[in-house]
């Protein structure tokens, strides 16, 4: 494997490491720090705002369905007392698990084998592990969860902080097909007084479902007929369409280098999908057509996700086969962690000097003392630096099995 596959795996310093203002009246989860951790998908990120607003939280994003040792050692540095990953494997991968069990950092995940099942799952982990919290939430904002214009536009006010007689609203996500989904995760909420629905019209209705009707009669029936019922309308513009496709074209362009050198035929066919509907859409974005260019764009952002998600598992299992890759990868991600925290104005020097003895002891073949000898103190030195130097315990012994619907758990 090419140092340059490494490359495009760890872009970390190009992604966001959004926080929520802090200081603006949300509901504190027992005074803990707690970090988000999400990918840039937009259905992904709104979850994930909504809960670091309801919460008062910090967001840090990862690349959807790539590891980054970057985004590990900023929520080291940041000294997180608990991590809530939104995402399934495929998105987060379970390489942020390791590190968090490395370092001794708690964690859950949430989610579901859908966006939609994603949604139902971090709904229900805010009920179950902070109740307070949650029985405070009196307005649901409604998406369709393909619709990354309204998606978009959420993020971009929730992260300001709450919305005026809203509150801090949770997002939910729906769509067509996914009645059961909706309705279990509407029928999660103990009060209710408003549905907000933000969709991406053209004309009068909504380019992406809303199930509008069903959903506003449920609402009303399981929580009253004083249940106000709004609607927010966003249209592909100029300006939001070119930054959808700006945003399409990247991942498709990160999902080509990727995929290069490996013999995937799927991911290859939805490669040359993704490439053709964004030249697609750019041609129409040129003729003014923008609706009809944001839905070429949406196709082709899952077509982009779909060959990232096979092209970094392929990477991976190629990883696990050679003793030495295995052990280049980690002392190479060691070396982003600690230009990360360097960065973040940590004194790093020590661990950088283990660091030196352990490629010196890859390159001379003594494999034995970079596992058993040099990692372990990499690991212990940095989780002194960081999470125990803002009162974390030591680093834990192995965790029980994951428990819960679509939710994993390491106390």
């Amino acid at each position: 494997m090419e140092w340059k596959k490494l490359g495009i795996i760890f872009i970390g310093f190009m992604f966001i490491l959004g926080t929520v203002p802090q200081d603006h009246g949300y509901v504190s989860a027992s005074d803990q720090d707690i970090v988000i951790l999400v990918t840039d998908n937009e259905a992904d990120l709104a979850m994930a705002y909504s809960v670091a607003g309801i919460l008062d939280a910090d967001v840090v994003v990862s690349p959807w369905g790539t590891y980054d040792p970057a985004v590990s050692a900023e929520i080291l540095s940041r000294g997180a007392e608990m991590v809530i990953i939104i995402g399934g494997p495929v998105a987060v991968p379970d390489d942020y698990t390791s590190d968090f069990s490395d370092f001794g950092i708690p964690y859950e995940r949430w989610y579901g084998e859908t966006r939609y099942e994603t949604n139902l799952a971090v709904i229900e982990g805010l009920k179950t592990e902070f109740p307070e919290a949650f029985a405070r939430i009196e307005v649901v904002m409604v998406a369709n969860g393909r619709d990354g214009l309204a998606l978009r536009e959420y993020i971009e006010a929730v992260k300001i902080g709450p919305l005026g007689a809203y509150g801090t609203p949770m997002i939910l996500l729906t769509d067509s097909g996914r009645a059961d989904e909706t309705l279990e995760a509407l029928g999660q909420f103990t009060i209710l007084k408003g549905l907000v629905y933000m969709g991406t019209f053209e004309g009068d209705e909504p380019m992406f479902p809303l199930n509008r009707d069903w959903m506003s009669d449920f609402a009303r029936g399981r929580f009253g007929e004083g249940v106000t019922i709004e609607e927010k309308a966003t249209s592909p513009g100029l300006r939001d369409t070119r930054e959808v496709l700006l945003a399409v074209q990247n991942k498709t362009e990160r999902a080509e280098e990727l995929l290069d050198g490996l013999q995937i035929p799927a991911a290859r066919m939805k490669l040359e999908s993704a490439k053709g509907l964004i030249e697609q859409a750019w041609s129409e974005y040129r003729a003014g057509n923008y609706g009809k260019a944001y839905r070429l764009a949406m196709v082709a952002s899952g077509d982009a996700d779909f060959v990232i998600a096979r092209a970094y598992r392929e990477i991976m299992t190629i990883y696990q086969g050679s003793a030495k890759m295995r052990l280049e990868r980690r002392l190479f991600q060691f070396g982003v962690m600690l230009k990360v925290l360097e960065s973040n104005g940590y004194d790093v020097s020590d661990i950088e000097a283990l660091l030196q003895q352990a490629r010196e002891a890859l390159n001379r073949g003594d494999y034995s003392r970079v596992l058993n000898d040099l990692i372990p103190q990499i690991k212990m030195k940095l989780a002194e630096k960081t999470i125990r130097r803002h009162g974390m315990p030591s680093i834990p012994q192995p965790n029980p099995p994951s428990r819960g619907r679509g939710r994993g758990s390491r106390p």
